[in-house]
């Protein structure tokens, strides 16, 4: 076997090898990873539905939601958007809550909205990820940004430079 061949089967034993052993290492952490994203994902959905002692997972599908044009949402939620109802110990209605999506200036920002059932104002917002410049674009995660958005409507405009 000339030497140049015998490099190039080294090489690709050592690139499957690799391959392998990170499949392996991907599949092991990725339910892990999910695992904690729920849990983290549920605990915020208490902290912003305040008085939640039970929370309902409901899937709606655009029709439901009152959609005019799916295409303008992103692909996974054209099939069903999921929605959080949080009730209370007396299985009262507390709010609703669900995560919404945008484009920040470092990357997409996640943020979940806590709505009350009774006068569909913010209760709370919790920004739950986001990849935004230390310092400034990091500022979302800031209580004072936060409580900008508690007690607006869907009603209320929010406009650049005053609310944001």
């Amino acid at each position: 076997m000339s030497e140049s061949l015998r490099m190039v089967v080294v090489l690709a034993v050592i690139a499957m090898i690799s391959g392998g052993i990170l499949a392996v290492v991907y599949d092991t952490t990725s339910v892990v990873i999910a695992e904690n994203q729920a849990r983290a994902l549920e605990s915020s959905i208490y902290e912003v539905l305040p008085g939640t002692s039970k929370v309902n997972i409901l899937r709606r599908s655009p029709d439901e939601l009152g959609v005019d044009d799916p295409r303008e949402m992103r692909e996974e939620e054209q099939r069903t958007t999921l929605i959080y109802q949080g009730v209370d110990d007396q299985n009262r209605i507390v709010g609703y809550a669900f995560v919404g999506e945008a484009n920040g200036y470092g990357g997409v920002i996640r943020v979940l909205v806590g709505v009350d059932q009774a006068t569909d104002q913010i209760l709370s917002i919790k920004i739950l990820e986001h990849t935004e410049t230390a310092g400034l674009g990091s500022r979302v995660e800031e209580e004072s940004f936060r409580q900008r958005f508690v007690g607006k409507t869907v009603e209320d405009p929010i406009a650049i430079n005053q609310d944001i």
